[in-house]
């Protein structure tokens, strides 16, 4: 408890002393037209604290079979390819602040509804809203994770790097964000290009910046990815 409390004001001073190195809209996810409330602020400093709380006592120490099951969206997630982007306060106000923005658009396209499945042999189905993707996944010598992706024929649409963080029973997964919006954007068949080109501009003012998912695991390790998919 007493490193808690002493965690706890040492991410409160890092953040008083960071906050001028982005801009305090994007912290809060808000125009700064009108006039904020007390609660406001302190929602949008309590979502960037809790962010960086969750990437400090998350981890990136497990194997392809420790992740092996079935997933569930959560919220929308974001990354930087700068492992210490987020390790301070003003990083996770960045990620926390595009995250927010990220998820109306995630509603639109149905990724509210984001499933992944990860079988033991290290292949994985993910069901995007009317997306279906699959193909293989591995983890890589620097501990990131590189995914197969092929679309429903059979046909490779690429590879895509991402960063996964697990704590629990809760993963976070997030993709190099021009390489999979790429893939979806050749896979997406009916679904709408221009909020995934709104997509694509919010997030090029980002430098090196990973988009996925808050996942809560939903379902035991199967064999196959195959063998739950539907």
């Amino acid at each position: 408890m007493k490193k808690t409390i002493i965690c706890a004001l040492m991410v409160l001073a890092m953040f008083f002393g960071e906050a001028q190195a982005f801009d305090l809209k994007d912290l809060f996810g808000k125009s700064n037209t009108t006039t904020e409330t007390s609660d406001d602020n302190s929602d949008g400093i309590l979502g960037a604290l809790g962010s960086f709380i969750g990437n400090m006592t998350a981890n990136k120490n497990f194997t392809i079979d420790d992740i092996a099951g079935v997933w569930a969206y959560s919220a929308p997630a974001v990354s930087f390819k700068s492992e210490s982007a987020l390790k301070n306060v003003g990083g996770a106000a960045a990620a926390t602040a595009v995250e927010n923005k990220l998820a109306p658009y995630y509603k639109t396209l149905g990724f509210t509804r984001t499933t992944l499945t990860i079988g033991k042999d290290h292949t994985f189905s993910m069901k995007m809203g009317i997306i279906p993707l699959k193909g293989t996944v591995e983890k890589t010598d620097d501990g990131s994770l590189e995914f197969t992706f092929t679309g429903i024929t059979g046909k490779s649409l690429g590879k895509v790097d991402a960063v996964a963080t697990k704590s629990g029973n809760n993963l976070n997964l997030t993709f190099d964000a021009t390489k999979f919006i790429n893939i979806l954007t050749s896979v997406a068949g009916k679904l709408n290009i221009s909020t995934l080109n709104t997509i694509t501009s919010l997030l090029n003012g980002y430098d090196g910046i990973y988009m996925g998912f808050r996942l809560k695991r939903s379902g035991d390790e199967p064999e196959t990815a195959s063998s739950t998919s539907k």
